[in-house]
């Protein structure tokens, strides 16, 4: 099957100036295939349904409670996924929420630390797997 993809003018400049070697039919699909596999892992998150999770927010000092599905889990952590696609993570040791609206933005900041205070690549490897999203460990080498 054929199928036309619109670029807009800036970009189609951009790839024909910067990606001349490079197979874009091969790029396209391969993104298609990532979020093909994000949308049948977002269809099966919703197919399990969400609990009410409450939580102690150490700094407002009271409870919180939201609709979530766990899909994650560390020693330092647990991440939800909300009916509205949040990711919701719990610091236990900090008893902090912390919501991210996609998971590029929850990645960047529980990665980019070199302390482990925030990184936590088992939660990171979990939350991917769960959105059907690509993990990759960072390495500082």
């Amino acid at each position: 099957m054929r199928l036309t993809i619109y670029l807009p003018d800036a970009l189609a400049a951009e790839v024909r100036a910067g990606l001349t070697e490079t197979n874009i039919s091969a790029v396209c699909q391969a993104a298609l295939r990532v979020e093909l596999e994000r949308d049948r892992a977002m269809e099966k998150i919703d197919a399990d349904g969400y609990q009410r999770v409450q939580l102690y927010d150490g700094k407002q000092e009271h409870d919180i409670a939201f609709p979530g599905r766990k899909i994650g889990s560390s020693a330092k952590a647990e991440a939800w996924l909300t009916p509205k696609g949040t990711i919701a993570v719990y610091d236990r040791r900090e008893q902090e929420l912390w919501t991210y609206e996609e998971y590029e933005a929850f990645a960047a900041a529980h990665g980019a630390f070199e302390d482990d205070e925030r990184r936590d690549n088992i939660l990171l490897e979990q939350v991917a797997e769960a959105l059907g999203a690509k993990y990759v460990e960072e390495l500082d080498i």
